[in-house]
């Protein structure tokens, strides 16, 4: 039996196609971007509401960067509405969280979403690019968490801000 402490729960399986991992990859996006900027418009503290800001135009610069593959491969690019009712439910917890707890909960997310982009690399190696791009974002994220956490507060935007596609 595995370790959930110290590893992540799969949010795909080895039978999903790169279809479904496509739309797996590209609803989350938009969950992050919903999340994100949600959490941001009620938070009393404007530097974090800014760093959150930040991550929530990561989210929807990602998201517009993996669109042109989810349209090669024929998928719909329209936002889930799914996303919307999952972001107001989840806003409400993040929120009441510490700034530090909130920060620690994002390394363990991408901890499940590394392996899914790279699995979507594996599956479309024409794709591989735009994969290396999901998971260079996520590791950013992971990166600008852990700073926040360690009070790194004045550097933990760089990793993110580093990314081409945050130009």
């Amino acid at each position: 039996m595995p370790d959930t402490a110290t590893t992540p729960e799969p949010i795909f399986t080895a039978e999903e196609g790169p279809g479904e991992l496509w739309v797996k990859a590209y609803q989350g996006e938009v969950l992050g971007e919903l999340l994100f900027g949600g959490i941001a418009d009620q938070l009393a503290d404007p530097d974090q509401a800014a760093k959150l800001r930040v991550v929530a135009t990561l989210e929807r610069r990602t998201k517009d960067a993996t669109a042109p593959a989810l349209e090669r491969a024929g998928i719909s690019t329209e936002p889930d509405p799914e996303m919307q009712v999952m972001a107001s439910v989840l806003i409400p917890g993040a929120l009441a969280m510490t700034w530090s707890d909130l920060m620690g909960t994002i390394g363990p997310i991408t901890e499940q979403y590394i392996p899914l982009y790279q699995r979507i690399g594996d599956l479309s190696p024409a794709e591989r690019e735009t994969a290396e791009l999901l998971v260079a974002h996520e590791v950013a994220l992971r990166t600008f968490a852990a700073a926040e956490v360690a009070g790194d507060r004045a550097g933990s935007l760089t990793p993110i801000m580093a990314l081409p596609h945050m130009a």
